[in-house]
């Protein structure tokens, strides 16, 4: 099994064989084409066996892939030129937004750049009503002036958002099947498609987002099947999604908006593989790459999951994983503000240049030049010696950008931007847990990433937690989650019901055809029916509320109506665990309906690491000067190999723990142990 994950300064591999031995790879990435730095480690690592590509990939079965590239193109806004057609008086939805400021209490907040230009917003002659009925017909002859007006823009990408299309696409439908034949090669987008939700921002924004992306995904996704297959590779080539499943080409290229932040999606299924080991089915995942730190709660084995979430401020609309994610990485570049105080990030060095001790040229002080300086970092075991750091380098921008200007030493300077970097994750972590009512104290904490275990221990000594884990492949988090995830596809149909006036028959029809649907699609896929799980959902809210919470429903039978009082108590209870209160004498009224369907990939064999010596000195590289702020400056501290650390054994902190792929530091007071599957369990 072999899962690739591409991130800002890294592409990570992680290459799981039957015996559940783990290979770990990382290769630069290639920012201009992000493939080569794949094909480069696929290449690599079939080197590092003994084997050629094609013998390599000829006895995977099964490779998973996730990508930064839709959401850089949201975010660097280098995407094709697309437009969008709407019904006709309503081109300016994603101007109106849902009537809210992003800051709704700046009074000096710029409105935000409308992400497709009202020139490339089209308005055709139609209109349905929110029952489906036609109130205006389709006009042909407005669709195809339409068309004429998109090729006269030269638009290469199209997304169509007609009015309560969700209740009757019909109208959708019959312009897309225009556009493919009088723009033919042109993508077309229709949101009965991709969200077919109640909210027209909402709505009309997942539709533009989709079509904005597939293109560029489109053509990298094909090119890299094709090339797999060229080269030995005999499945289909999975592709992580937002929502913490898989998902195959096709299928994602069906729903582009999947296949935005489908690198850390991965995180909670990587850090749960491990933690359920250690019988722990409550834990905070962190991932912390070159150029960002991801965040995500992971309670009662299950990753939370919303529809909130938002790329540059515009809504995704399906339901993702909830990752809270900042700018803290290694690459992270600390910087002095206009009032004369240290920041670190959101801005990286990325891969190129990359940190100033990289020697490629940067010369701003990072995350990572902070590390050098401070002894956590060693400079002549980077990538387990792969790379040669300089930390004369590091020295000196840290020296000159923030030693300098404010009064520092430089090893206090270093100290002040691991400090902020790790004052900055913190509160991330709050994001998730403390703002939302829950105490992290009864969480563990699981590390990722390969800069992540170099702060995971002070992060969890700062918000009172007791246990973190870092797994044996923290160094390459997301693409080990890429291949112990499961395929899963989420369908949805909208249909306005509450607990009194509900009519069952209708309800119980819609979930028939959605699991059909989902059963057929899993089936095509090549997964038997006792690996198929089908799960129920639905939007709940009480009158008069505007949002929603997805509850889950009695799955593989019949709704009736002995069910609909424990339909409402599940909400009653969520919304008082949410929100503190509930109103149990309300009705409950019933918005959307869903089901997610998983197929089982095959589990993968952990390998147990045999009872052997006990005592770490047998792991005893070295010894080195690092800065510890408890005992108040450098110090003489232990260096371990953690390829020679064993079951059972302890380390007692200070100490540094080095691996090719990561770095752990463990803080005075602080003592990490070896489990029998080689992971390290870090107690506070």
């Amino acid at each position: 099994s072999i899962g690739v994950d591409i991130g800002g300064t890294f592409t990570d591999f992680s290459l799981v064989d039957g015996n559940g031995e783990i290979t770990l790879w990382k290769e630069a990435t290639t920012p201009k084409d992000p493939a080569l730095a794949v094909q480069k480690g696929l290449v690599d690592l079939a080197e590092a066996k003994g084997s050629t590509l094609e013998d390599f990939l000829g006895q995977a079965s099964l490779f998973v892939h996730g990508s930064t590239i839709a959401t850089n193109a949201i975010i660097q806004r280098n995407g094709p030129k697309t437009a969008l057609v709407c019904t006709e008086g309503f081109r300016d939805v994603i101007y109106f937004r849902d009537g809210f400021k992003p800051e709704r209490y700046n009074i000096n907040l710029s409105p935000p750049t409308d992400f497709i230009p009202r020139h490339l917003r089209v308005p055709i002659e139609e209109r349905m009503d929110y029952r489906g009925d036609v109130l205006v017909p389709f006009d042909e002859g407005s669709a195809a002036r339409a068309i004429d007006e998109l090729k006269e823009q030269e638009v290469e990408s199209i997304a169509v958002a007609l009015l309560w299309s969700i209740m009757n696409p019909k109208h959708e439908q019959r312009f897309k099947e225009m556009v493919e034949k009088e723009f033919p090669g042109v993508p077309v987008v229709i949101s009965s498609d991709v969200l077919p939700m109640i909210r027209e921002w909402e709505r009309t924004c997942c539709t533009m987002l989709s079509a904005y992306i597939l293109p560029k995904i489109s053509n990298y996704m094909v090119d890299l099947e094709q090339f797999l297959h060229a080269n030995g590779f005999r499945h289909p080539l999975l592709v992580m999604q937002l929502n913490g499943g898989s998902s195959t080409v096709a299928n994602v290229l069906k729903k582009p908006i999947y296949a935005l932040g489908s690198g850390p999606s991965a995180g909670p299924r990587a850090g749960l593989h491990c933690a359920e080991r250690e019988g722990l089915q409550d834990i905070i995942t962190i991932d912390m790459g070159g150029t960002s730190f991801d965040v995500c709660m992971v309670s009662d084995g299950e990753a939370t999951l919303t529809t909130e979430l938002r790329v540059e401020d515009v809504p995704v609309g399906v339901a993702a994983v909830d990752t809270h994610s900042i700018g803290a990485g290694g690459g992270s570049i600390a910087w002095i503000d206009k009032g004369g105080a240290l920041q670190v990030g959101p801005q990286s060095a990325g891969a190129e240049p990359g940190p100033a001790c990289y020697g490629q040229g940067g010369d701003q002080p990072t995350v990572t030049d902070a590390n050098v300086v401070l002894g956590y970092i060693n400079p002549n075991f980077f990538l387990g010696g792969r790379r040669d750091i300089d930390p004369d380098l590091s020295r000196r921008v840290i020296n000159e950008k923030v030693a300098k200007p404010l009064g520092l030493s430089v090893p206090e300077a270093a100290q002040g931007i691991y400090r902020l970097v790790n004052s900055n994750m913190v509160d991330a972590i709050r994001v998730v847990s403390i703002e939302k009512g829950i105490d992290p104290r009864g969480y563990a904490l699981v590390i990722g990433g390969g800069a992540g275990a170099v702060h995971g221990g002070m992060l969890a000594a700062e918000l009172g937690m007791s246990k973190v884990i870092i797994p044996r492949y923290a160094g390459v988090f997301c693409s080990y989650g890429m291949v112990v995830s499961d395929v899963r596809h989420d369908y949805m149909r909208a249909f306005a019901a509450n607990t009194d006036t509900i009519d069952l028959g209708a309800a119980n029809s819609i979930f028939e055809e959605l699991e059909q649907q989902a059963r057929d699609d899993l089936t095509e896929e090549g997964f038997s029916p006792e690996d198929i799980t089908v799960s129920r959902f639905a939007d709940a809210k009480y009158p008069n509320q505007v949002h929603e919470l997805t509850i889950p429903l009695p799955s593989q039978r019949k709704i009736n109506k002995d069910d609909l009082p424990e339909i409402a108590e599940t909400f009653h209870a969520l919304h008082e665990r949410m929100f503190s209160y509930c109103v149990r004498d309300s009705l409950v009224d019933l918005y959307h309906w869903r089901v997610t369907a998983t197929g089982k990939i095959p589990t993968i064999q952990v390998q147990e690491y045999e009872q052997g010596e006990k005592d770490p000195a047998v792991a005893l590289k070295a010894t080195r000067e690092v800065y510890f702020s408890h005992l108040k400056g450098y110090t003489q501290t232990n260096i371990y190999d953690g390829e020679q650390l064993g079951r059972g054994m302890v380390v007692e902190g200070p100490a540094v723990i080095e691996q090719q792929n990561t770095t752990i530091v463990v803080s005075p007071e602080q003592s990490l142990e070896v489990n029998r599957f080689g992971d390290y369990v870090l107690h506070l």
